[in-house]
């Protein structure tokens, strides 16, 4: 489980911030799975999921993405030269381990893991080309650090070292829909129509999960079938699917479906999986084209312990204030800006009773008490 991750002169937050998913930083007992982003916009929120999203990527597949030579597409605050910090913090197995990067476009200046059981230890460290570690890990030494663009997960991964695995396996459990240029479109981080369809053809299971959802979301969908066609030119294999209704007397094309429902269709794969895998989904203005009343049943996924008993997680951000009102003070984070520079806090780090868990949030925050609003100009 992810339980706090932050950044420091890493696009719009030049002071840093950090995210926790921890009620308290002295317990791992009660974490949340999932937190909410909200803001006015331009305030900095699709910053806070690019940075869930670098460290994935990054850590994972900078030695194969990037040419040794080239330049790492991260930015800091209006492009300053100063080093970029970014970590993240997480539980597997009882276990915590932190990762620590610092750098800058050019270059990594340093990467460091602690590692906790009873106590926090510092078992890998590596300074631009050196490496320290503890015997665990002294495979390490034996890798090739002259890629000043490549973090050191990603080039072990390369080398075929094992033993780094259980690290790397947490950045990779993380699906986003942001990259470097910003919010990924849902046709490309969804995957296609084709590729979508494949996966519920063989995997019975989601399609029965996503038949479900949509039922009860009252589509009026009463069955979803996937056709598999060979394409006589190509021999490829294609899958598209046939949505049925009236008890199966009449059907739709994908494409003669709704905005919503195809949103659906299309990402809904992606709540499923990760919920097997354990994963985080971080997901930037997570709500676009689905009705209000439907998101409840997507947080529904992660909060109900029966669909989620890994514990999977959630990290979305979001206009619609009755998130807000659901998730309560310890799961919603507001970020403002001010001169430009972004800052964020979770609610109940705002001092005093104003937020109390016997009343709802929303109110206060359009009267603009707790902040995370816009100030319109007349």
């Amino acid at each position: 489980m992810l339980l706090e991750f932050g950044a420091e002169n890493f696009c719009s937050f030049k002071e840093g911030f950090e995210i926790s998913f921890q009620k308290s930083k002295n317990s791992t007992e009660d974490i949340a799975n999932i937190i909410a982003v909200k803001g006015a916009n331009a305030s900095g929120k699709t910053n806070v999921i690019k940075t869930l999203a670098f460290l994935s990527d990054f850590t994972t597949d900078s030695f194969s993405n990037l040419k040794p030579d080239e330049n790492i597409y991260i930015s800091s605050f209006f492009r300053n030269e100063e080093p970029i910090i970014l970590y993240a913090v997480f539980l597997e197995d009882k276990v915590e381990y932190r990762y620590e990067l610092i750098l800058t476009n050019k270059k990594i200046i340093s990467e460091s893991i602690w590692k906790k059981e009873k106590r926090e230890t510092l078992i890998i460290k590596r300074d631009e080309t050196s490496i320290t570690t503890t015997k665990e890990y002294n495979e390490l030494k034996n890798i090739n650090l002259n890629r000043k663009n490549a973090s050191i997960i990603s080039t072990a991964k390369q080398y075929g070292i094992t033993n780094i695995d259980t690290i790397y396996n947490l950045f990779d459990s993380i699906i986003t829909n942001v990259h470097y240029f910003g919010k990924i479109d849902n046709r490309d981080m969804f995957l296609n129509t084709n590729d979508v369809s494949k996966i519920y053809f063989e995997n019975e299971e989601y399609l029965n999960i996503i038949t479900t959802f949509l039922q009860k979301a009252d589509t009026g969908i009463s069955k979803i079938e996937i056709l598999e066609r060979k394409n006589e030119e190509t021999g490829i294999l294609m899958y598209f699917p046939i949505f049925y209704y009236s008890g199966n007397k009449n059907f739709l094309m994908f494409e003669e479906q709704s905005s919503g429902i195809q949103s659906l269709y299309l990402q809904l794969h992606h709540y499923i999986s990760i919920l097997g895998m354990s994963g985080v989904l971080a997901l930037d203005e997570f709500d676009i084209n689905l009705h209000p009343d439907l998101l409840p049943m997507l947080l529904a996924f992660f909060e109900n312990k029966e669909l989620n008993p890994k514990n999977a997680q959630l990290i979305l951000t979001t206009h619609n204030d009755n998130i807000m009102d659901r998730l309560g003070k310890y799961r919603t984070v507001l970020v403002n800006k001010e001169d430009n520079e972004s800052f964020l806090y979770r609610l109940d780090e705002i001092p005093g009773d104003i937020i109390r868990n016997d009343r709802p949030i929303s109110p206060i925050y359009n009267a603009n008490k707790i902040g995370g609003k816009p100030r319109l100009k007349a």
